[in-house]
């Protein structure tokens, strides 16, 4: 019985989680970024409600990251949503054996509960101004419910960007010097 309880909180879990991918260019010292502003022609993939509730979290983390937002800033943020779906893995397993004199059958298969599960991936960049080059990026990924009340889109906003700005600044050699 311990070891189905552990299992069942494994897989709670792991629904539930933010996966992220961080990327930058190693030879930039990031603390040189004080400001910031989102990219004029941003095309982020949502709907102009859902664009609002992303940068308004966003500019919330941003500022806790002690960056400010400026008319004239070091960076750009730029943000790209994608949604995906996949069949559930949740199933329900089914079984029959038979054997005897030396003969054994087997058949098993699965049937899926549920429909498909919907994931939204979030890819936020950031381009240095002055040089119009990426100089950092995250692309998180967390299961997405489409149908979900408006606070509760801002709060899954707030959980994948949180999770994506875990990491930045990052701590690189020129940023380790100062």
């Amino acid at each position: 019985m311990k070891y189905m309880t552990f299992f069942m909180f494994l897989f709670l879990i792991s629904c539930g989680m933010t996966k992220v991918i961080h990327d930058y260019d190693e030879q930039q010292d990031f603390l040189e970024y004080k400001t910031y502003n989102f990219f004029p022609e941003m095309q982020s993939g949502l709907n102009e409600l859902d664009t609002k509730r992303l940068l308004k979290v966003a500019d919330s983390l941003l500022l806790a990251k002690g960056l400010v937002k400026s008319n004239s800033p070091d960076l750009y943020v730029n943000f790209n949503t994608k949604t995906r779906k996949e069949a559930s893995n949740t199933n329900v397993g089914v079984g029959l054996g038979g054997g005897g004199g030396g003969l054994n059958i087997g058949l098993g298969g699965g049937i899926p509960i549920g429909g498909p599960v919907t994931f939204m991936e979030v890819t936020m960049d950031f381009v240095d101004v002055q040089k119009d080059e990426l100089v950092w990026q995250a692309v998180a990924e967390k299961r997405f419910y489409p149908k979900q009340a408006p606070s509760a889109r801002a709060v899954f906003f707030e959980k994948v960007l949180g999770k994506s700005l875990t990491k930045y600044p990052p701590k690189n050699k020129s940023a380790k010097k100062k």
